[in-house]
């Protein structure tokens, strides 16, 4: 699969999958000029191993498959999954 890079004049980065959907299997998918970071696959916000969404102010959301998961860590969220049995 082929990811496209785009970095915008702001500092923005963003990647993309060949849909031109918002992918990055190995970090976020995009990097805010301002230090946020968003987590996707595929265009849906998601993200195992820690939060999907990390705001510039320390706010953070975690996300499975593009729904948000109401936690406040890491810890909450894989409860969360092992009690929902998404997988």
């Amino acid at each position: 699969m082929k990811i496209n890079k785009k970095t915008y004049p702001n500092g923005d980065i963003y990647y993309y999958d060949e849909d031109n959907k918002y992918h990055n299997e190995v970090g976020p998918a995009v990097e805010s000029h301002n230090g946020s970071i968003f987590y996707y696959i595929h265009g849906k916000c998601h993200r195992l191993d820690g939060p999907a969404v990390e705001y510039c102010d320390g706010s953070k959301g975690w996300f499975f498959n593009g729904k948000f998961i109401p936690v406040k860590n890491q810890e909450d969220f894989e409860r969360y999954l092992n009690l929902k049995a998404f997988h």
